[in-house]
């Protein structure tokens, strides 16, 4: 019977990986607004240097700015979760997606609950929706990836 599973030393690294994406989102989640805000208009200010030196002018807010990070971070919480099922599972990496869920939904919920008692912060369930939905993305791209890999190196 051949081995399905990643080595224990790779696993390991791909959780630490994800231990520390979600450490990076509750670190980012207990700062106060004025901080977070700053981040932000900083990451806003550096976007649209980058466009103008392409000649290109964008209408970028910080609204939008803030909801792409919590998409993007999202996306690679549930890229790094789907990877740690591959680890696991090469032919059925989908054995673990009630995991993925699990992990890729109560991370969101915590997140948005910390920002309850930080200053000038608020948790909002539209928040909730677009980090799950970074995460479902993250996790099917990944998926995508796998079985392309797979099927290119004819993994059984």
């Amino acid at each position: 019977m051949k081995n399905h599973k990643s080595s224990k030393r790779f696993r390991v690294i791909l959780l630490i990986l994800t231990v520390a994406a979600t450490v990076f989102v509750f670190i980012h989640s207990s700062m106060p607004a004025d901080v977070s805000g700053g981040e932000s208009e900083g990451v806003l200010n550096f976007i649209k240097n980058l466009f103008r030196f392409f000649g290109v002018d964008v209408a970028l807010t910080d609204h939008i700015v803030r909801k792409a990070a919590h998409f993007i971070e999202f996306s690679v919480l549930g890229a790094l979760l789907m990877s740690c099922a591959y680890s696991f599972n090469k032919t059925r990496p989908l054995k673990y997606c009630s995991q993925i869920l699990f992990f890729g939904l109560a991370i969101p919920v915590a997140d948005e609950a910390i920002q309850l008692n930080v200053a000038g912060r608020s948790g909002q369930i539209t928040d909730v929706l677009l980090d799950f939905s970074g995460v479902i993305f993250g996790a099917l791209v990944m998926f995508i990836v796998f079985a392309v890999y797979r099927r290119i190196r004819k993994i059984v």
